[in-house]
């Protein structure tokens, strides 16, 4: 018996053009309508239009072939990059922070996702725009040509079946405890199941010149399909876009627009992220039961959820600090992917507040650096967590200030300009889609003898709040992160 787990993700980035001046807003059925924009004024100190560096500059896995576009259309080669991957982590520290809302059940989201668009709104960013951009995606020292090159061969990577993985966490390199309460867990390598799947769409209308150099870039950089669709067909285009999400997350996700397109909306910008793996160490379906949940820490009001349970061989590491919070990984087969499970002590919705007001980067490094394997009683609630949000406001918060503005903002990397039509970012909508589910009985009686007899010396309990992060391990990139305050 195992462990499955699908995460499914899509993010939307609409842009509507700004007419003779006038503001034109996109309407979509069942979606709040924002009113943000974008226009493009005349910039005296822009940035030239992205140029890859030379080959020679670049390093590479070697190979005697030269790059050639696998499965996500990329076409440069797979690296690693601590620095990328700790900009993204931090990246994504920020984004939880604008996300908070009183009585939300979840506050789960991509980072690496949120990144993706980020970047392809950066490539086509001049002038104060593409500067505010700079200012929060690229690390310090690293200047924005090289800090785009350097993001999509971490992208390569984390798309590449076999992904380059220097295993720098040291629970990572360990071995269980000799201990005979595992001598009945097989030591023959599992099959590879884990399935990773990111894209990119730019879909545009007919009418609208995109910059050739623009549109090569984000196809070889990230694998991006650019798409031209028509703006007196919007039922058409629509289903279009919906097709493209549906395939890249195998059905799943079936309607990332819920409306017809607006005849305004010129541009809409699409990422789509679909994870499926199971877990090297898998829960017993025959043990999970009905328990209470306390959402408020053990002495407020409480309701019962499904509750699963395991004990095995599991990265574990609690902190010594005032908080005393505890990390344990559940590791997928293929062994390039963890979903951490952070809870402080005494945890309800705002104690999880506190810890994530005070989470950087190079502190949950520090934590998963510092996990060994032991023996560990996990019990986590069974779920299946959905979230669907606008992420204007998230930008806004996070420094992209001028985007917004239509006196400041500046696409024309993007774009051709033509003095009539200047695009400007009406929504950006993010979608997650998480279930963790078993899957058949096959082992559940020699799986549940070890969970009886284990004697666990650590013990993760998931009924009070907790943050889940979702990380590649490989490359260090955030798939996934976010509190759960309510896992009904």
């Amino acid at each position: 018996m195992k462990r499955l787990n699908t995460v499914l993700l899509t993010l939307c980035v609409l842009l509507v053009p700004l007419v003779n001046c006038q503001w034109y807003w996109t309407s979509m059925t069942q979606r709040p309508r924002v009113q943000s924009r974008f226009a493009y004024p005349t910039e005296t100190t822009s940035p030239p239009p992205f140029r890859p560096a030379p080959t020679s500059q670049v390093v590479r896995r070697p190979a005697p072939a030269p790059p050639t576009p696998g499965p996500s259309g990329l076409t440069v080669m797979p690296e690693n990059d601590s620095k990328i991957s700790h900009m993204v982590v931090e990246f994504m520290m920020r984004i939880s922070r604008t996300l908070a809302q009183q009585n939300s059940k979840t506050e789960l989201f991509s980072p690496v996702s949120i990144a993706n668009v980020a970047n392809l709104l950066f490539l086509g960013a001049r002038g104060v725009t593409h500067q505010e951009f700079g200012k929060v995606l690229t690390p310090a020292g690293m200047n924005w040509n090289n800090y785009q090159q350097r993001y999509s061969r971490v992208l390569a990577n984390l798309l590449a079946p076999v992904p380059l993985d220097s295993k720098r966490d040291q629970w990572r390199r360990q071995t269980c405890p000799a201990n005979d309460d595992y001598e009945d867990e097989s030591s023959t390598p599992e099959p590879k199941s884990q399935v990773i799947r990111l894209a990119n769409g730019i879909f545009h209308q007919n009418t609208l010149r995109m910059k050739q150099s623009y549109v090569r870039v984000v196809r070889d950089f990230y694998g991006a399909l650019v798409q031209e669709i028509d703006p007196q067909n919007s039922a058409g285009s629509t289903a279009m876009i919906n097709r493209w999400v549906s395939d890249v997350t195998a059905g799943k996700i079936r309607s990332m627009l819920d409306g017809p397109l607006s005849p305004s909306s010129s541009v809409v910008i699409v990422n789509a992220l679909y994870f499926k793996g199971k877990w090297k160490t898998a829960f017993e379906p025959l043990v999970t039961r009905p328990a209470l949940f306390f959402p408020d820490g053990y002495d407020a009001s409480s309701y019962r959820v499904p509750i699963m349970s395991l004990s095995g061989c599991l990265p574990f590491y609690k902190t010594r600090d005032a908080m005393q919070v505890s990390i344990v990984g559940l590791p997928y087969r293929d062994d390039t992917s963890t979903m951490y499970l952070i809870q402080p002590a005494n945890s309800s919705r705002n104690a999880v507040r506190r810890l994530q007001a005070s989470l950087t980067s190079k502190l949950l490094d520090s934590w998963i650096g510092q996990m060994k394997l032991q023996s560990t009683m996990v019990r986590l609630p069974k779920m299946h967590l959905k979230n669907s949000v606008d992420l204007l406001q998230s930008f806004q918060k996070l420094g992209f200030a001028s985007i917004l503005s239509p006196a400041k903002s500046n696409l024309t990397n993007m774009v051709e300009q033509n003095g009539t039509q200047r695009p400007y970012v009406n929504q950006i909508m993010h979608k997650v889609d998480l279930a963790i589910d078993e899957e058949g009985t096959e082992g559940a009686a020699a799986t549940s003898a070890l969970v009886d007899r284990i004697g666990s010396q650590q013990t993760f309990n998931g009924n009070t709040p907790f943050l889940i992060y979702l990380r590649h391990d490989a490359t260090g990139l955030p798939l996934f992160y976010g509190p759960v305050f309510d896992p009904r």
